[in-house]
């Protein structure tokens, strides 16, 4: 047998402690009886129940008690097969990562707030399978059609401008090589999502409209940028921002978004367009709209699960307390002795000389102390004393250590002091999903992470806050501001190695001056001597003879010819990636955005 809940458990502790201040009230209820009334005169004087009904009734209580403990935290044993059906409708994602999806006239960038999209896409697409390629000149599968959500999530982390090796713009490539995804040839349950400026540079649009109504596909276009445009970015292979793209003339580029492509390509398939701005980064219309058709059954599975058997205790637990409830039987009972029972509980329960109001004031400290704490750690915060809101939140705190909104302010507290480390493990805790803080908790946590320096995990933490609110306008701001300062951070770091590389140079070469002098030295003794001697010294090699003399021996070829042979090569070489490049460029016509 095993459980479900086992902390409940926990709380069978406190029926042993329960039990035992039973037994010290009802003796000291004899006590101040006895103070009144003589003991044999109790029978006559004292109309009450005999002590083992007592007794009866508080076993039964605690019995009933402990199951319902029990019950709680779900008690198995058993297992239950069920037949388990997933349905769902298949969706192809295709992401334009051309160059002109890094145009910044959206912030931060097209392609930052079309991948966010989509990221928050396959969260409301449960149930479902779904594909991910990406397009640019060509288009590559990146994800087969799958009910692994968090693999096509994955992958879109991983994707950048310009990560397909051929270059350009063709919506038409992009829808082809999508519907080819689609596995199943049937007429329904298919949809595409297609994000993209809406630049084409192939016109190849037509045919893609006129098979997507063949296969019985439903393409729904994403529309990312504004009609205005900006200059498109260029960058090198390393990512450094190096101007902006030119064309064939000299002349910079401008993107523009191309609203009127995608939403003839939605048009003509039965989908719905969408625009995405820093404001409205959502698409929620989109996910409306797949869950609307009509869906069939992806995978068929039986599974295995543990039989939960809480109603055993729980009918225990009810029995018992009924029970207790019906005891002493009914010729046994006295209202008026009923009535004086409830008196001397009350009166056992709190002190001679205190009262109702008493017992008020003291249930109110105890309910309304954490508010009163919080409170007053707030007026500290607003006039700056943060030490002093520190510990009264730490105070709130301990009234209620399992209160979530407490620890929350408790991790205010330590950040607004200083004390990063500790907050980011409360923030860390609360920021676990399902939980009401949980967005702010990661938000904060990417602030904490920060002031540490600690870019890349603040990054990480301003995603996930992201993920759970889209759209957020400060999160936003504050993951470019991350991610900047991590690249800042990347390129200091690569400062300081080129430095020390330096550094390390202009030593070995001061080396090298010094003992250079020694050398000259060693030789002009070494030409004293063979003077002396008679005899007539040898020419030193030089290094270009001694390497020659090294190549011949290991080639088997003089090293001219070697060399003569290596030009040609390279110049076949040069001469097909000529051929090679002039081909691709009459076909885009020098477009590679």
């Amino acid at each position: 047998m095993s459980f479900a809940s086992p902390a409940w458990l926990f709380g069978l502790l406190a029926l042993p402690a329960v039990a035992l201040l039973e037994a010290l009230l009802a003796r000291r209820d004899a006590q101040r009886a006895a103070r009144f009334v003589a003991r044999p005169l109790w029978t006559r004087v004292v109309r009450r129940p005999a002590a083992g009904w007592r007794w009866a009734r508080v076993a039964l209580l605690l019995v009933g008690t402990a199951g319902l403990v029990l019950a709680l935290a779900r008690p198995e044993w058993g297992v239950v097969r069920e037949k388990v059906e997933r349905e769902g409708v298949d969706v192809v994602l295709a992401l334009d990562s051309s160059g002109s999806m890094a145009t910044e006239d959206v912030s931060p960038s097209r392609f930052f707030i079309a991948r966010n999209a989509l990221q928050s896409l396959v969260g409301e697409l449960e149930g479902d399978r779904i594909g991910l390629l990406a397009f640019e000149g060509e288009a590559y599968p990146l994800v087969p059609l799958t009910l692994d959500a968090d693999a096509v999530g994955l992958f879109l982390e991983t994707l950048e401008p310009g990560i397909v090796p051929a270059p350009g713009s063709s919506l038409g490539v992009g829808l082809a090589k999508g519907l080819e995804m689609f596995v199943d040839k049937e007429r329904r349950n298919k949809a595409l999502v297609l994000v993209s400026d809406g630049e084409d540079l192939e016109g190849e649009v037509e045919e893609a409209i006129r098979k997507a109504k063949e296969a019985g596909v439903v393409v729904h276009t994403v529309g990312v940028g504004t009609d205005r445009g900006q200059p498109v970015p260029d960058f090198d292979r390393q990512g450094n921002r190096n101007g902006f793209k030119k064309d064939e003339a000299g002349s910079v580029v401008v993107s523009r978004l191309h609203a009127e492509t995608l939403e003839a390509i939605a048009k003509g398939t039965g989908g719905t367009y969408v625009a995405l701005s820093p404001t409205n980064a959502s698409l929620t219309s989109v996910a409306a709209a797949i869950e609307g058709m009509e869906r069939k059954t992806l995978a068929r599975e039986w599974s295995y699960r543990k039989r939960e058997r809480y109603q055993v205790p729980l009918g225990v637990a009810l029995g018992c307390f009924t029970l207790a409830l019906l005891l002493p039987p009914f010729p046994l009972r006295r209202p008026r002795a009923l009535a004086r029972a409830a008196a001397l509980v009350l009166a056992s329960l709190a002190p001679a000389s205190s009262s109702a109001a008493d017992a008020k004031q003291v249930a109110g400290e105890v309910l309304l102390k954490p508010k009163r704490l919080t409170q007053e750690a707030r007026g500290e915060f607003e006039r700056g004393n943060h030490p002093a809101a520190l510990q009264a939140f730490e105070k709130a705190s301990q009234s209620r250590p399992t209160d979530p909104a407490a620890r929350f302010n408790l991790a205010d507290g330590l950040y607004k002091n200083g004390k990063f480390d500790e907050a980011a493990a409360i923030y860390e805790a609360l920021g676990a999903p399902g939980s009401s803080l949980a967005p702010a908790a990661r938000f904060n946590l990417g602030n904490t992470r920060f002031q540490k320096q600690d870019f890349a995990g603040a990054a990480d933490a301003y995603k996930d806050a992201l993920r759970l609110t889209p759209g957020d306008a400060e999160a936003i701001n504050n993951l470019e501001m991350a991610l900047r300062a991590l690249q800042q951070q990347k390129q200091d770091q690569q400062k300081q190695q080129d430095k020390r590389k330096q550094d390390d140079q202009k030593q070995d070469q001061e080396r090298d001056q010094q003992s250079k002098p020694q050398d000259d030295e060693k030789k002009d003794g070494k030409q004293d001597q063979r003077q002396q001697q008679g005899q007539q010294p040898e020419r030193p090699k030089t290094e270009e003879e001694k390497e020659k003399e090294r190549f011949q021996k290991e080639a088997g070829m003089p090293k001219e010819r070697a060399m003569q042979l290596l030009d040609a090569l390279q110049q076949n070489e040069k001469d097909e990636q000529k051929r090679l490049l002039a081909a691709k460029a009459k076909r885009k016509a020098g477009r590679d955005w």
